[in-house]
């Protein structure tokens, strides 16, 4: 057959659905999650760490995340970071021991929060597309390179739009999912 590697493009799309399913995490909902400061980025020993490899980070209640830090010096920071995130967290510290109390979401910010998904979910869709239409352009440029007869060639762009489709699908039931997450109260 041809040296395009279907497989390659298919790791991509993997790849455009993990990253929306990590960035999501990151996303407030009702309740709770680790994944919300998690990735944070602290100004930690003259560089920009993740908050997770900086502390201990857990959610004892519903609506808590407590965060064990390993080096007391990191404590001004970390709590920098936090305020300054888009999130809108206030960090009460005890100790080496920051608890950060979530308040209930308003209906407008939920609504607000809900925006946010479908943006990032159409970033993705467009990130598919990309990689379909880079596909299509390697596996033109194959084709003639290597003589690949015309209906393995269409096959082959069948089996990409497939792909596409199949992924822009995940995509949508992964957001759909998030958002009502978001809008339950």
């Amino acid at each position: 057959m041809s040296s395009f590697d279907l497989n390659k493009v298919e790791r991509k799309m993997i790849n455009t659905l993990d990253n929306l399913s990590l960035n999501y995490q990151s996303v407030r909902t009702g309740r709770a999650s680790t994944g919300l400061v998690d990735n944070l980025l602290v100004d930690a020993y003259g560089q920009n760490m993740k908050l997770k490899d900086l502390a201990t980070v857990s959610t004892p209640e519903a609506r808590t995340i407590k965060i064990n830090i390993w080096d007391l010096n990191m404590i001004g920071p970390i709590e920098k970071a936090i305020q300054s995130s888009s999130l809108g967290l206030n960090p009460n510290t005890e100790g080496q021991v920051i608890r950060i109390n979530l308040p209930e979401l308003t209906a407008e910010r939920r609504v607000e929060l809900a925006k946010n998904i479908k943006s990032m979910s159409e970033e993705a869709k467009v990130s598919l597309r990309n990689i379909r239409q880079d596909a299509m352009n390697l596996l033109k440029k194959t084709s003639s390179e290597e003589n690949i007869p015309e209906d393995d060639v269409k096959a082959l762009q069948e089996k990409i739009q497939q792909l596409t489709d199949r992924y822009v699908v995940n995509i949508t039931d992964i957001s759909k999912k998030k958002e009502d997450d978001i809008l339950k109260i």
